[in-house]
């Protein structure tokens, strides 16, 4: 039994032979009830329990008590059917031998039970410590990881918002078409460095589980539109033709997480970008039948980007979606990234309950197919996209501020200087009047001697951070007073970031870089109406 791994089997031969053979035949030959027997069969019975598993065991258990009540049985009404011991003593003699033996036999297994549970306990408890090490080293790990992307974040995303702040302010005031070409390579390249900053954190987030999809409303073509803008320049300098073609009647508006939609579709499109070295990029936008969907307000949105580039082979469709991993490694080693762009991607599809597939052949390019479940907001036709695109194209793309509100006035506060300067500039024409600090003392001054209508408040500052800097305000009788909003506008862009930032006390939360749209958005938001122009 022990070569074969079957000790059960092994338990219930055991216990067939020994219960229903051997024992009824001692209990007619050794005495029967007035001997030692009744001990025997009492122990046998019990044996059972320690040595059969499962159901097999009540099956023997059961069929012992009918044996043994039928040997008494026979017994009583045949009591000549029995073998009896010669006299009284020898009977007395009979029982305490078997009461010595079964005490004894059940004294060393349950001794040597208690010591294979006491060396087990001792096992785990060594094992248990040892987990909680582990556990305690992975904490610790973790919290260094944290604290890592946090300052990762912070120190790349810092120089990169006053890259992209200053080259708006370029693209947005200079004439001179050159010197707008030079830009426009600036923008690309931060954008491309940014969004693997972006990559590396979304990862971190996916691997802690604690992504969050975020749906709301939005216009799809506005969502295309975006996509297709960011990869139009890039695709024209390697000479490729991208297209997107649609569905005229796909929903104008829609329910979902668009910030995700439009990272999953980026994704697909610059990796098209990147593998394709001459042909054309083909985005189709489309729709399927939601199962299930009676009322019709449910679309299966379905993306797909076709290239003809390199192509994939068989093993690299494999491990396509891994983390850190492309396909074909020798073949495309010259090709930017990290590896993470299409593992984020199927992530993310899988969040919202869609699907990714691709297909693919070497020398002759690929496809990839995304299909999002979304809830339709507004049924009417979005029309043709490369109509509507080139109409938005022909009226300029030209920057113009959302608002004015000259009578406003709001504090900036960062401990770097040129991210005070790029606020500055990025609000320049809505009029407001914009203050200064490079520090929490000196915001501190500054609001206690002015009234503001809104605080900008960077976090990671020497002396007085930014979350200092609130716990302060918020204890002047300015604040009390006047309750003065304080916007978050920090590098800090890490797993559950905004979530710290609102449970502290802070009233919105932007990350740097930030964009001009994003940040007039939040002073829409938050300054006074009576103060505020829409333009």
């Amino acid at each position: 039994a022990n070569v074969w791994n079957r000790p059960n089997i092994a338990g219930i031969i055991l216990g067939i032979i020994s219960n229903y053979i051997l024992m009824p035949v001692l209990y007619f030959n050794e005495g029967g009830k007035e001997s030692g027997m009744p001990l025997w069969l009492m122990m046998s019975a019990t044996f059972i329990w320690l040595i059969v598993k499962g159901w097999p065991c009540i099956a023997l258990y059961i069929g012992n008590m009918i044996i043994y009540a039928c040997l008494i049985q026979y017994e009583y009404i045949n009591p000549d059917s029995v073998i009896r011991m010669e006299n009284r003593q020898a009977e007395y003699a009979d029982y305490i031998f078997g009461i010595v033996c079964v005490v004894l036999i059940f004294g060393a297994i349950f001794k040597f039970q208690s010591r294979v549970y006491n060396t087990k306990k001792r096992e785990l408890e060594a094992k248990e410590r040892e987990l909680m090490e582990i556990n305690t080293r992975l904490e610790k790990a973790n919290k260094a990881k944290s604290i890592f992307l946090a300052s990762m974040s912070h120190e790349i995303r810092t120089p990169i918002n006053a890259i992209i702040g200053m080259n708006e302010m370029v693209l947005r005031e200079s004439k001179d078409e050159e010197i707008n070409g030079y830009a426009s390579n600036i923008e690309s390249a931060s954008g491309t460095l940014l969004s693997l900053v972006n990559d590396i954190l979304d990862f971190s987030k996916i691997e802690s589980g604690l992504l969050e999809i975020i749906p709301d409303e939005y216009e799809l073509f506005s969502m295309l539109n975006d996509c297709y803008t960011l990869l139009e320049m890039r695709a024209a300098d390697k000479g490729l033709e991208l297209k997107l073609i649609n569905d005229s009647s796909l929903p104008a508006r829609l329910y979902g997480d668009e910030i995700r939609i439009r990272q999953i579709l980026t994704n697909i499109m610059t990796n098209a970008v990147k593998y394709t070295d001459s042909g054309s990029i083909t985005v189709n936008a489309g729709q399927k039948l939601y199962e299930g969907n009676e009322d019709k307000d449910m679309i299966q949105l379905v993306l797909s980007v076709a290239d003809t580039g390199r192509g994939i082979s068989e093993e690299g469709i494999k491990v396509i979606f891994d983390s850190f991993t492309r396909a074909d490694e020798k073949k495309n080693k010259n090709i930017e990234g990290t590896g993470l762009g299409l593992a984020i991607t199927k992530q993310l599809v899988t969040l919202m309950g869609g699907t990714i597939d691709v297909v693919s052949k070497e020398g002759e390019g690929s496809t990839f197919t995304v299909t999002i479940p979304q809830q339709v907001i507004d049924a009417s036709p979005m029309g043709d996209f490369a109509e509507r695109y080139k109409k938005r194209k022909s009226l300029g793309s030209k920057y113009k501020e959302s608002f004015r509100a000259p009578s406003a006035r709001i504090l900036a506060v960062d401990d770097v200087s040129i991210n005070l300067k790029v606020v500055k500039m990025l609000l320049k024409n809505t009029e407001m009047q914009i203050d200064t600090a490079t520090g929490g003392a000196e915001c501190l001054n500054l609001y206690q001697k002015n009234r503001y209508d809104l605080i900008l408040l960077d976090h990671m500052m020497p002396e007085m951070d930014g979350i200092e800097t609130l716990q302060k305000i918020k204890e002047t009788d300015n604040y009390k007073n006047e309750h003065t909003p304080i916007i978050a506008l920090t590098a800090n862009a890490t797993l559950g970031a905004e979530k710290i930032y609102l449970d502290t006390g802070f009233d919105d939360y932007l990350t740097k870089p930030v964009k001009v749209t994003e940040l007039e958005a939040a002073m829409i938001r938050h300054l006074p109406e009576d103060k505020v122009i829409a333009i």
